[in-house]
C-alpha cells in the first residue's frame, strides 16, 4: 500500500493532526481502532479480506532471505551488499537482515540472492490468517514466510523464510498495522470508499509479478497465496458452507464451497480437490494447533 498524496492529505485532512499526536510508525489493532474510530472487529474484516497485512515483530528470527530482481545486472549495484542489508539499501523500512562477513552466508542465482541471516524489525505476514484473533504462530513444520514492509521497484520479490529449530508464538495483541495501512483506512474512513480487497477488487498488496519465473519455490508460493486469498474470500461470502456443525472452520466443506464457486474466482492454479484439502488443513492447524496444544 502507498501512502496518502500530499493533495489527498490536504483533502482528507490529518489522522495525526485530528487526533493531536505525532504519526505512528505502527500500533495494535486496539489502538488502530481507536485512533480511526472504529471496532477491532472491524480491523480484523478489512485485514481479512485484503486491505492490508498484518505487521509481525521480529527480534533476530533465523532466516533464508531471497530476493530476486527485475534484471540480472541490478544485483551488481555498488551499494546492495553491506555487513548488515540495511533499510537504506534495499529501501525495507523497518524491515532488516542482519548476516555475518563469511562467504557461505550469500548464495548467487541468476537474478539474485539467497543470504542465510536474521530478520529483525517488522515484517509483513505472507499471507492472510483464517483466524488472525489466535495470533501468528512461526512453526518449523510449515515453513513461515514473511516479507518486507517496502522494496525498491526494481525488485520482483524478496521473502524471508523461516529455518529456526523452535516454534515462536506472536499474541494477538502484539500484531501491528503499519502508519501507510492506518492512513489509507482513514481515507476510507473519510470518503467513504471501500478499500482494495479479495471483495472489492484491485488487491493493494498483490505481488509484483515477474515477466518470468525463474525460481521454482517462488512459482508455488504465488500458486499458494492465489489458493490461499481464493479460499479467503469464499469463506467471507459463504461462511455457512465453509463451517462445521459446531460452527467451527471444516477444511473438507472449505474446500468443496471453493470448488463449487470456482467462477467466482480469479484464475488459481491448484484445482485438485485433494491438493487444496491438504493445505487448508495445514491452514487451519497453523492457526490452531498451539490454542489446542
Amino acid at each position: 500500500m502507498q501512502s496518502l498524496t500530499d493533495t489527498e492529505s490536504t483533502f482528507l485532512g490529518s489522522l495525526w493532526i485530528e487526533k493531536k499526536i505525532p504519526p505512528l510508525e505502527y500500533c495494535s489493532f486496539e489502538r488502530a481502532g481507536r485512533l480511526l474510530g472504529c471496532e477491532v472487529d472491524d480491523l480484523i474484516h478489512l485485514y481479512e479480506i485484503g486491505a492490508f497485512n498484518v505487521g509481525l515483530k521480529l527480534d533476530g528470527i533465523d532466516v533464508e532471505f531471497t530476493v530476486d530482481f527485475d534484471k540480472a545486472d541490478k544485483k551488481n549495484d555498488s551499494d546492495l551488499l553491506h555487513p548488515a542489508l540495511t533499510n537504506r539499501n534495499l529501501e525495507m523500512e523497518s524491515s532488516t537482515i542482519l548476516y555475518g562477513f563469511d562467504d557461505n552466508a550469500i548464495v548467487h542465482f541468476e537474478n539474485g540472492y539467497h543470504i542465510d541471516g536474521f530478520a529483525c524489525g517488522i515484517w509483513y505476514a505472507d499471507y492472510v490468517l483464517p483466524e488472525v484473533k489466535d495470533g501468528f504462530f512461526i512453526e518449523t513444520e510449515y515453513g513461515a514466510t514473511f516479507k518486507p514492509v517496502k522494496i525498491r521497484d526494481d525488485i520482483v520479490s524478496a521473502t524471508a523464510r523461516y529455518k529456526g529449530k523452535i516454534d515462536i508464538e506472536i499474541p494477538f495483541e502484539e500484531l501491528v498495522i503499519m502508519r501507510r495501512d492506518l492512513e489509507l483506512i482513514w481515507k476510507s474512513v473519510k470518503t467513504g470508499r471501500p478499500l482494495p480487497g479479495i471483495l472489492t477488487g484491485n488487491m493493494s498488496s498483490k505481488t509484483k509479478i515477474s515477466k518470468s519465473i525463474n525460481n521454482t519455490a517462488e512459482h508455488h508460493a504465488r500458486n499458494r497465496e492465489g489458493l490461499l486469498n481464493s479460499a479467503i474470500y469464499i469463506l467471507s461470502r459463504y461462511p455457512e458452507e465453509c463451517r462445521g456443525s459446531r460452527k467451527e472452520i471444516s477444511p473438507e466443506k472449505w474446500t468443496n464451497s471453493i470448488l463449487n464457486h470456482l467462477s467466482e474466482l480469479p484464475p488459481i492454479f491448484i484445482t485438485n480437490e485433494q491438493e487444496i484439502l491438504r493445505k487448508l488443513r495445514l491452514a487451519v492447524n497453523h492457526a490452531g494447533s498451539k490454542r489446542k496444544g
